[in-house]
C-alpha cells in the first residue's frame, strides 16, 4: 500500500527543495540532491573528495543545526550520507566522529524504513571507535525493540544487536 502522505511529502521536497539557514548543511544538501542518482560512483578524486571537502570543516554547531533540521531531508539523502560515512577515505580525512552521527541519523530516521541504516550500524561504531553515551545506548535499544516489534527485523537481528549494544555499555 503506498503512503500518500509520503510521496506527497516526497514531491513537494523535489519542486521546493528546503531551505537552510545554514551555508554548509545547504551546501552538502545540494550536493547531494543533484548526486544521488551516480553514488556508486563517487570515488576519491571525484564525488566522493567533493563530499568530503563539504563534510570535513563542519563544526559542533553545524552538526547540532544538522540534526535540528533533519526532517527536511529526504530519508533517500539520509541514507546515501551514512553510507558514505563508512568510506575509509572519509574516516581518514574527517576528524569528528561519524560512528556517533550515524547512530544518532539511524536513531531519527523515519521510524518506516530504518532498516536501511541498521546493517551498518555496528560497523560504523566499531569503525570510528565511537563513544556512545548511556542515553544514546537507551535509545538505540529502544529502537531496535520497536523494530522487532513491527517485525522490520528478525528475532536473529533483534538479539545480535542488542548483544552489541549491551557490550558498549560495559
Amino acid at each position: 500500500m503506498m503512503n500518500i502522505h509520503l510521496l506527497k511529502k516526497t514531491f513537494y521536497k523535489t519542486l521546493f527543495p528546503p531551505k537552510f539557514g545554514n551555508e554548509k548543511i545547504q551546501t552538502l544538501y545540494h550536493f547531494v540532491s543533484q548526486n544521488d542518482s551516480n553514488i556508486g560512483h563517487w570515488e576519491i578524486g571525484g564525488l566522493l573528495s567533493d563530499f568530503i571537502s563539504i563534510i570535513k570543516d563542519f563544526t559542533e554547531a553545524d552538526i547540532q543545526y544538522f540534526f535540528e533540521r533533519i526532517r527536511l531531508w529526504n530519508s533517500y539523502y539520509l541514507v546515501i550520507i551514512s553510507d558514505k560515512f563508512l568510506e575509509p577515505c572519509v574516516k581518514a580525512n574527517v576528524k569528528y566522529d561519524l560512528g556517533l552521527i550515524y547512530t544518532k541519523i539511524f536513531l531519527l530516521y523515519e521510524d518506516t524504513d530504518p532498516y536501511y541504516l541498521i546493517d551498518n550500524l555496528e560497523i560504523a561504531i566499531i569503525m570510528y571507535s565511537s563513544k556512545i553515551d548511556k542515553a544514546t545506548l537507551i535509545d538505540l535499544t529502544h529502537k531496535i525493540e520497536l523494530m522487532y516489534y513491527k517485525k522490520l527485523i528478525t528475532k536473529q537481528q533483534y538479539d545480535h544487536h542488542l548483544t552489541f549494544i549491551n557490550s558498549l555499555s560495559l
